[in-house]
């Protein structure tokens, strides 16, 4: 596909030599950029990453797109209004090339090391600039078609040539605007933050952008009723305020040849405030941002995180207060440590981890609020049912995942510092990774929905409370003594090791299931007074299960 778009951009070969730009050398600099696309690993691919280097993973990612795009498809198909479903398909585009900018094209937006090799040569600051430009539009036009063909496609079908043929210039005017917002959005982040903290913000947007995925897949379409959705949809004056909005205007202006002052005004600012934007960009915007980059990489926030060193210095951490609560010797204590501050750096667990989060609302909804009848008519009758237990079980089907997940790291070589310590029980630094994966992950989950329970269903639930909180924790242990013995951090990712996952996953979520069960036959055959009973039982299982870890060999860890 970008070779096609390459010849496209070849058209205006003169409009560039025009404007003082080396045509040749910018078109070598866009080819390098776009074969350097296809190499890089992509948010999504990183743990299913090839062995083979040069592998086009650029071309699964668009597929994934276009798959999404299908949906969108779909929903155009289902809605009757025209106006409804244009601006459902423009949010959606504004919305996926905003968030494609912030989170997998980030690392081209942040990244200025090829400066070193371009500026040494004959290469004027102009052709650089628009070299990059370019470089950006090609792969910006690629996830757009992508994303918008099929949609598009329905359009022309659904509604006539008129309406698809304009559609395509919408969505472009679209994904412009989307380049301007990303561009305020970047500057209004590099003003305030180091570059540290702009790569933090960014892992952020891409958790953000996996749960909006993976939530909204999953229940959106459950719980959208069209015909329902259709009969109160109505804009109201400040709709006219989004882009989206002017884009569906346009298309329904010219597909039903409604041209009267509302629609007009519409088709003004869907075509004069993209272009102007891309403009303002052009001039202003951007060659603050290359500033900026600049300025960010010659260390101008050394101050900035001298200053957060000796504010951090000054507060004893929670992983500290902790472990001391929590820990029973020095060496369990460094484990502990570790994996909670490792947890909150590096990128990769985060990226891994945090969306799974997400799962939590997916499972609740599942299993509480999609029961074959109305939402808001199972939140009324809520309280008069058991499902409370699931509140309380549920997030350990996610939280559980992270005792897969913490022994990978990029970094992993440095973890020879485990091997030259003179520990004699590496168990304490597993069992110190166990208690801090679960204070830290599981206890904070646990104590939002033990509030949101005892809020609907009173302080009766209580004990169910806290002998769920026993059984949760005999269970985190479970896996933890069944799944192969990992030091925190201490495994090369994406080798075989991490093969597998899905039939742990899928055990963890049966002892789960049968854990619900067993508390339910409690409630059921009225033997509650069983829990407390059964609960000092579960503590000194619990107390076995982590003496076990804590007597690991050296011979019994996997290296």
């Amino acid at each position: 596909m970008d070779k096609i778009l390459l010849k496209l951009v070849g058209l205006f070969k003169g409009l560039f030599n025009s404007q003082g730009i080396d045509y040749a050398r910018m078109m070598t600099i866009v080819e390098t950029k776009l074969t350097m696309d296809k190499r890089r690993v992509y948010m999504n691919w990183k743990q299913r990453q090839q062995k083979k280097e040069n592998a086009n993973h650029l071309n699964s990612v668009l597929f994934f797109y276009a798959l999404m795009g299908l949906f969108v498809a779909a929903f155009l198909l289902a809605i009757p209004s025209l106006m409804l479903g244009m601006i459902i398909v423009h949010t959606y585009v504004l919305f996926m090339m905003s968030m494609t900018l912030i989170t997998d094209f980030s690392t081209v937006l942040l990244d200025t090391a090829d400066n070193q090799v371009i500026l040494p040569k004959p290469i004027s600051s102009k052709t650089l600039f628009m070299a990059r430009l370019v470089h950006i539009l090609i792969y910006l036009l690629q996830f757009t078609i992508a994303i918008a063909v099929l949609p598009i496609a329905v359009a022309f079908f659904r509604y006539g040539f008129l309406a698809g043929f304009v559609m395509v210039f919408t969505v472009l005017l679209t994904v412009l605007m989307a380049v301007f917002i990303t561009y305020l959005l970047y500057l209004l982040i590099i003003r305030f933050s180091s570059e540290s903290k702009v790569k933090d913000i960014v892992t952020y947007f891409q958790i953000f952008m996996t749960v909006v995925f993976t939530v909204g897949f999953q229940v959106l379409p459950r719980m959208i009723n069209f015909s329902q959705l259709t009969r109160t949809f109505e804009l109201q004056w400040y709709s006219y305020l989004l882009p989206p909005v002017w884009m569906a205007s346009t298309v329904e202006a010219i597909a039903k040849l409604q041209f009267d002052a509302l629609h007009l005004g519409m088709i003004a600012l869907a075509f004069i405030v993209p272009i102007f934007t891309f403009w303002f960009m052009n001039k202003y915007l951007a060659p603050s941002f290359a500033r900026k980059l600049a300025a960010m990489n010659n260390g101008d926030t050394e101050k900035r995180d001298t200053n957060k060193i000796i504010v951090q210095q000054q507060k004893k951490p929670l992983s500290s207060l902790f472990s001391s609560m929590v820990c029973s010797s020095p060496v369990e204590k460094s484990g502990f440590q570790i994996t909670w501050k490792m947890t909150g750096r590096d990128k990769s667990f985060k990226l891994q981890f945090y969306p799974g989060l997400a799962y939590i609302l997916v499972f609740i909804f599942i299993f509480v609020f999609k029961s074959g009848k109305d939402v808001a008519t199972v939140w009324h009758s809520l309280s008069s049912s058991a499902s409370f237990l699931w509140f309380f079980y549920v997030p350990m089907m996610t939280v559980s995942s992270s005792i897969m997940i913490v022994a990978f790291n990029e970094n992993y070589l440095a973890s020879w510092v485990y091997h030259s310590m003179p520990i004699s029980k590496p168990g304490e630094l597993v069992s110190g990774m166990v208690k801090s994966l679960f204070v830290k992950f599981f206890m904070p989950v646990f104590i939002l929905v033990g509030a949101f329970c005892i809020y609907i269903w009173g302080i009766e639930v209580l004990d169910d409370a806290l002998f769920a909180l026993t059984n949760n924790l005999f269970c985190f242990l479970i896996f933890a003594n069944l799944s192969d013995h990992y030091l925190p951090f201490s495994r090369q990712p994406n080798t075989q090791q991490q093969s597998g996952k899905f039939l742990k996953a899928i055990l963890q979520l049966l002892i789960v299931a049968i854990t619900v069960g067993l508390h339910y036959l409690l409630i059921f055959t009225k033997l509650s007074w069983l829990l407390w009973a059964l609960a000092p039982l579960l503590g000194i299982a619990c107390w076995f299960l982590i003496k076990r870890l804590q007597d690991l060999q050296w011979k019994q860890i996997s290296i």
